[in-house]
């Protein structure tokens, strides 16, 4: 379905009557997309993790037949919606796990079910991301004898599958996802609650910076990481993988071609991502224009530089994180001037832009 929203298609789908989306943050343009080549598709936006046995949430999106003016009055990141069959999703203050959120407040998710994971190989991360339902025990956090008694009929009539039953439980799970509740009950997930970042005194939340670049109708891929610059400053640095296509073409500007020091491959993909950087200025511009509508003055990119390398997984066609490369700002610059290539025009578009607070 992603290969479906990234390829520019533009056959329609009429007899496409469902879709469904697990795993990563729908975004309302995806559902556009799809829906301006399927208008009877209904989309089920669905939430969940491994721990969770996947898919515990459900958001359904009716079909642009059924319902045209739908779009007008949703956000730009579809709800993680309501539980399940037996499954509840529960927002708490992220400082004091006891007190609920209430609408419209952020506050950590966790997932209250019967089918969750048993836990890890490592106990200490089991200890901490499956724990007891504090709301329903005597003694709220740490307690484990429930408020409400129920007979156990599986271990008192004593079957063969009783020697594998841990006994009545009432658990949930820490999803570490950050969310709120809507008016209508609904929960709309809004970050990670380990992406937040404090940077000369600003709280910042890496996860929405990323939501907000996602949502740009020319950026396929990005991620933003903190780094360090040559002083061990902290920076924020965006790294963003365009959209191929005319959109990105009316944003291309020519530049010429130089030579610079360094292996040949290695002054080649050098030179291309420099290139790139030079080649797409103005759509950079663009992006920090349109954060601003969008982020604190402080979230917003105030300087570009170039990337020496991304790595995008062939598999799952995701940056990551854990391998982009550090990035230092007067580095960035020289190389800029040494390393001037032309970008090979039909080859992904790789930008980055940093910036200070």
């Amino acid at each position: 379905m992603g290969q479906l929203l990234s390829a520019q298609a533009t056959v329609s789908i009429p007899s496409l009557r469902a879709a469904f989306f697990v795993g990563d943050i729908l975004t309302k343009r995806d559902c556009l997309r799809l829906q301006s080549l399927a208008g009877h598709v209904r989309i089920v936006n669905m939430y969940g993790t491994t721990e969770t046995q996947r898919a515990v949430s459900y958001y359904e999106i009716p079909s642009r037949v059924e319902d045209a003016s739908f779009w007008s009055t949703q956000k730009d990141v579809v709800p993680a919606g309501r539980g399940m069959v037996d499954v509840q999703l529960v927002v708490v203050n992220r400082f004091d796990k006891r007190v609920p959120c209430t609408v419209g407040e952020v506050g950590e998710i966790y997932v209250r079910s019967g089918g969750l994971a048993e836990g890890y190989l490592d106990s200490v991360a089991t200890a901490e991301k499956f724990v007891m339902n504090w709301f329903a025990c005597e003694g709220g956090e740490g307690g484990v004898i429930p408020v409400v008694e129920r007979r156990d009929t599986l271990r008192a009539d004593g079957g063969p599958e009783s020697k594998y039953w841990k006994g009545i439980r009432d658990r949930m799970y820490r999803s570490g996802d950050l969310g709120r509740y809507l008016v209508d009950g609904t929960v709309e997930c809004t970050g990670r609650a380990d992406d937040q970042v404090k940077i000369r005194g600003f709280r910042i939340e890496l996860g929405e910076i990323d939501m907000h670049l996602s949502q740009h109708a020319l950026v396929r891929e990005n991620v933003t990481l903190v780094r360090r610059d040559k002083d061990e400053e902290k920076m924020l640095v965006s790294y963003v993988v365009p959209l191929e296509g005319p959109g990105l073409d009316g944003f291309a500007s020519e530049d010429g071609v130089g030579g610079g020091g360094g292996g040949e491959e290695e002054q080649q993909q050098q030179g291309a991502l420099v290139a790139g950087m030079r080649r797409y200025r103005r759509l950079i511009k663009h992006i920090r224009e349109y954060l601003k509508t969008k982020l604190p003055s402080y979230s917003v990119p105030s300087s570009a530089s170039h990337l020496l390398s991304i790595f995008l997984s062939i598999k799952t066609n995701k940056i990551n994180s854990d391998r982009s490369p550090q990035t230092d700002a007067s580095q960035s610059q020289r190389q800029n001037r040494q390393t001037r290539s032309s970008l090979p025009r039909h080859s992904p578009s790789i930008l980055l832009f940093s910036y200070h607070i």
